[in-house]
């Protein structure tokens, strides 16, 4: 069962390297795979679930970061990895996982809670330890700074309104907290 699994992941991982989301059929995952479409939609209900297996697979585990950082540098830290994975076949295969996921209202919530939410959740309280420790202002709103900051990321990802460098991000985190720095915050 874990040879199979792992063949499967291999195998959507392998096929969104040459096609879109959109193009990716279940059939194909399985005669490839080696293994039954019974088995993939035991597991799997829709190529969108299986689509999302495999980000959550694959791409988590490469967005983890160190503890000991301050949060602008956890946020600087979180930032670079997105975009990192984003400018791999990631970034096609999280953009067509949403497009998708616009005719499945249950997958768009599916990939909020299981891709975006433990991401956001996690920064969310980097910002709010920032904020009790003083590094941040009182009234900043670490909900909003998180929004602005990954909002913008997803815009040029999904809008390709412009290039989606590191150098963006930094500048983006930097822009961002910049307004929000207490005067107890090292720069």
């Amino acid at each position: 069962m874990a040879a199979s699994h792992a063949a499967i992941m291999d195998t959507v991982y392998a096929l969104l390297q040459e096609k879109s989301v959109r193009d990716l059929t279940m059939e194909e995952v399985a005669k490839r795979a080696k293994v039954g479409k019974p088995t993939l939609y035991k597991w799997w209900p829709t190529k969108a679930t299986l689509v999302l297996a495999m980000l959550c697979e694959r791409m988590a585990p490469n967005l983890e970061k160190p503890s000991d950082l301050t949060a602008e540098e956890s946020l600087q830290f979180r930032v670079r990895s997105l975009i990192d994975a984003f400018n791999r076949p990631f970034g096609k295969i999280v953009a067509g996982l949403i497009a998708e996921s616009q005719g499945e209202p249950g997958i768009l919530q599916q990939f909020f809670d299981r891709w975006v939410s433990p991401r956001r959740t996690a920064t969310i309280a980097d910002l709010q330890r920032a904020k009790n420790a003083g590094e941040l202002r009182s009234e900043a709103e670490p909900e909003l700074l998180n929004d602005a900051i990954f909002g913008a990321i997803y815009y040029r990802l999904l809008l390709r309104s412009g290039p989606l460098t590191r150098r963006f991000g930094k500048e983006l985190v930097e822009q961002v907290i910049r307004g929000h720095r207490s005067g107890n915050a090292r720069s």
